[in-house]
């Protein structure tokens, strides 16, 4: 019965929605901006932060990493085979090796492809599954085993794009580094390993390790490097695990500390712990730190342009209740209880949600895709995301079509069971519509608020984007070149790096055009994590970790050329090499806080536990610049000269008088012509720094469009109300004319009651706004949430659509003839 009577009345409402098509459309079409917005939204934090990785079990692996004072680290390869031979809890121990940018050529062409090492019971442990071919098994990856081979896996995007797909790749040779490597099969689609987003698309035996130049040996215990995972029996839990594990952890640490290791270095490697933490998600993904906060604070954004949409849909709902009232009143004299009404009205709004979030799945997969291709832009490397519906979205979907639904639809529901008939059928207007106006006017106002909210964290956003496109960073940003350097294959073998860099500085000088060049570990702007350890001065009894700085490698010349300025001290030059101490340039927030007392030139300091960072002498003091974070100028910054160790591949800084993007060819034909390196990626520091705001910028340009969705709505909103009141009182501004009200009065008096309600708004929105601005403050550079400027340009933007939404309904209204007035009524 319940079924019967609800299959009647979707199918009355189907009716009633097609001979309103106007009202249908803009219903729909508001929904599906709505709904589709959060589905998108949704899709890519589910894809990227909530969804676990596509292999058997998830929930059954665990990841295992060194505690130090400064952070996770992972293993060693002896640390790692030591741990295996000891543990009872796990089905398998593996390994997988940090995925990096490396040379393969494949039938005579290079290019730099995402490659991991891993070990032998990676794939296995994983249950991933080959669409060719086979996968990497123990035999592949032991180093003792005879029948060791190099062979490679890759990746399915890696066969579709550089293969065409061919169903013939197994047994075909690539070269990795100059190596060759025999495919022997192919991943599934969508297969990313242990970092979301990041799949690899060559992958080798952990023995391939040494050939890429990584490792001197893979026996080295000097060097930590190899993610280490398990899957978990079945029955034994994590804190099992993690018991069993700590019982035989300081004998691991003793069988695996080099026999070369110092007293103090020693003691740190001893003193490490173990954690043994979950890993359904994956490993640590760059693409997750970089844009986790701005996907939630988009979530939040758009859930609000669906509330926005919903106050909007219910005004337009109270209207048509309110046109419909007299067909109501007389279902309700004939036999209709107020239930069937209201579920009638249920129905309609339900039956338009759903509609609409159709139509925003379709919006969704286009808005998904687009963002993913804004936030990755200018990623060298292949970023892959799976970003199609699974359950939990179309969960999502239907269950915000649903409550929407019922929220814009409870407003006219609630008005129907209020609705008195006899004053209806007598055609009583007055009684009829001031509880729909006074309903009405409390969704304008708060329909106000919320776009004000919404447009005074959209320009927060702007403004601190301005700001940090247009800060002072310390540095030059004009008429720079950075030319990313990557070795050929085997570039650097038998080569006096220190040597050939000079020659490359010399060459690249001599072009026209040029007014300096100098090498740099980093690029500019670069990481903030770049090379971070603890310093400390030689006075202070031992190395700790209360002050951490960040190290770059830089050649002679280049405060000159990145137009950094030395406050005191000199520059690095050709006589500071491998055969003398070690010397550093400091950044002057750094001195400051090593050397408080200002004397520092000459004084000697220690970085990190690596013995030949522990005397390293000052020779001179950088102003500061913003060179590896845009918004710290402060960071403390530690250079080390480049010619004093064999620093491989970098980045070259070349200052020119010419257009840089003009130069870059020429810098090219001189790198290729030493065949030793290759230019990775030519661009000016001021597309660096553009590349480097993206995240800024994604946020800046998505929470602008949604906030001008959401004045719209409002604009709508109001003009919407308006309308309908001035249509409900026709025959009362009749009277008001005919009794000599003149036109201007009667605009006043509709312009005021539009002015009213969003000043009201605006007044409550505002608290409201400051508040939830608190949220996004450590998201904000340069300004505060309570930026003044800012509410004052919103506020009045808000007055302006509003004057303007208003002032059309009410021109209208001045313009009434009172004799035709009269007679409507």
């Amino acid at each position: 019965m319940a079924l019967a009577t609800f299959w009647q009345n979707l199918r009355y409402v189907v009716r009633v929605l097609a001979k309103n098509p106007g009202f249908t459309t803009v219903a729909i079409l508001s929904l599906a901006l709505g709904i589709g917005a959060n589905t998108a939204i949704f899709t890519l934090i589910n894809a990227l932060l909530l969804r676990e990785l596509p292999v058997r079990q998830p929930e059954r692996i665990v990841q295992l990493s060194l505690l130090r004072h400064d952070g996770k680290l992972p293993f060693s390869y002896p640390m790692f085979r030591e741990v295996e031979r000891n543990q009872r809890v796990f089905t398998g121990l593996f390994g997988w090796g940090n995925s990096s940018g490396t040379n393969v050529e494949v039938r005579g062409v290079l290019e730099l492809n995402r490659v991991v090492t891993v070990t032998g019971q990676a794939y296995s442990e994983l249950g991933a599954t080959p669409v060719l071919g086979r996968l990497l098994t123990p035999e592949d990856c032991d180093p003792g085993s005879a029948t060791n081979a190099q062979v490679a896996v890759i990746g399915y995007e890696f066969w579709q794009r550089r293969f065409g797909g061919a169903l013939d790749v197994v047994g075909t040779r690539i070269r990795v580094e100059g190596h060759p490597f025999t495919i022997v099969g192919v991943t599934r689609k969508w297969f990313t390993g242990l970092s979301t987003g990041e799949p690899p698309e060559v992958t080798l035996p952990v023995t391939a390790e040494s050939l890429l130049g990584s490792l001197p040996n893979l026996d080295s215990r000097s060097i930590l490097w190899l993610g280490v995972f398990g899957r978990l029996k079945d029955g034994v839990s994590i804190e099992q695990a993690r018991a069993q594990l700590q019982s035989f952890w300081p004998d691991v640490l003793l069988a695996t500390v080099t026999t070369q290791t110092p007293g103090l270095r020693r003691q740190t490697f001893l003193s490490m712990g173990l954690e043994v933490a979950p890993a359904a998600r994956g490993r640590r993904s760059d693409l997750r730190d970089q844009f986790a906060r701005p996907l939630y604070v988009l979530a939040g954004i758009v859930g609000l342009i669906l509330l926005v949409a919903c106050v909007n849909l219910a005004n337009l709902m109270l209207a048509r209740a309110a046109a419909r009232s007299h067909e109501m009143s007389v279902r309700v004299a004939i036999g209709a209880s107020r239930a069937s009404l209201i579920l009638q009205v249920l129905t309609e709004s339900l039956a338009l949600s759903l509609a609409g979030a159709l139509l925003g799945l379709a919006f969704a997969f286009w808005g998904s895709r687009l963002l993913l291709l804004m936030m990755t832009a200018g990623n060298p490397l292949l970023i892959s995301l799976d970003l199609s519906p699974d359950v939990h979205v179309l969960v999502l979907t239907v269950s915000v079509a649903v409550v929407t639904g019922l929220l814009f639809g409870l407003a006219p529901a609630w008005r129907c069971s209020r609705q008195d008939p006899a004053a209806a059928l007598q055609q009583n207007v007055r009684g009829s519509s001031r509880g729909a106006g006074a309903l009405g006017k409390t969704l304008v106002i708060a329909q106000v608020s919320l776009s004000l909210i919404l447009l005074l964290g959209a320009g927060l956003f702007v403004r601190s984007f301005e700001r940090l496109r247009s800060i002072d960073t310390g540095f030059q940003k004009q008429n720079v070149l950075e030319i990313g350097l990557n070795p050929v294959p085997r570039g650097y073998e038998k080569l006096d790096l220190n040597s050939y860099r000079r020659e490359l500085i010399h060459r690249i000088s001599n072009l026209p055009g040029v007014v300096s060049v100098a090498f740099s570990e980093s690029p500019i702007p670069g990481s903030q994590d770049w090379n971070r350890d603890s310093i400390s001065t030689l006075a202070e009894a031992s190395i700790n970790a209360h002050l951490m700085a960040n190290t770059i490698r830089v050649s002679p010349n280049f405060f000159r050329t990145a137009g950094i300025a030395l406050v005191q001290g000199r520059d690095f030059n050709d006589a500071d090499d491998e055969h003398h101490p070690r010397l550093a340039v400091v950044s002057r927030s750094l001195a400051k806080r090593l050397f408080p007392g200002g004397d520092v030139v000459g004084q000697t300091i220690r970085f990190s536990i690596m013995p030949e960072y522990q005397s390293i002498q000052i020779v001179g003091v950088a102003d500061d610049a913003r060179i590896l974070s845009l918004r710290d100028a402060t960071l403390p910054i530690l250079y080390l000269c480049a010619f004093q160790e064999q620093t491989q591949a970098g980045n070259l800084v070349v200052r020119t008088t010419q257009s840089p993007e003009a130069l870059a060819a020429s810098a090219r034909r001189e790198i290729d012509s030493l065949g030793h390196e290759y230019a990775l990626q030519t661009r000016t520091v001021s597309q660096i720094i553009t590349e480097d705001l993206v995240e800024e910028r994604v946020t800046a340009l998505l929470s602008g469009f949604f906030a001008a969705l959401a004045l719209l709505l409002a604009s709508i909103g109001l003009y919407g109300l308006m309308s309908y009141a001035v249509t409900r009182r026709t025959r009362e501004i009749g009277v008001r004319v005919a009794m000599g009200a003149q036109r201007e009065n009667i605009l006043w008096m509709v312009l005021r009651e539009t002015l009213t309600l969003a000043l009201l708004g605006i007044a409550i929105g505002i608290p409201a706004a400051l508040v939830a601005s608190r949220l996004i403050a450590t998201m904000l550079f340069g300004i505060t949430p309570t930026d003044l400027p800012a509410m004052a340009v919103v506020s009045a933007l808000l007055l302006a659509v509003a004057a303007f939404a208003g002032y059309l309904p009410a021109r209208r209204a001045s313009t009434i003839d009172p004799i035709h007035a009269l007679r409507t009524e």
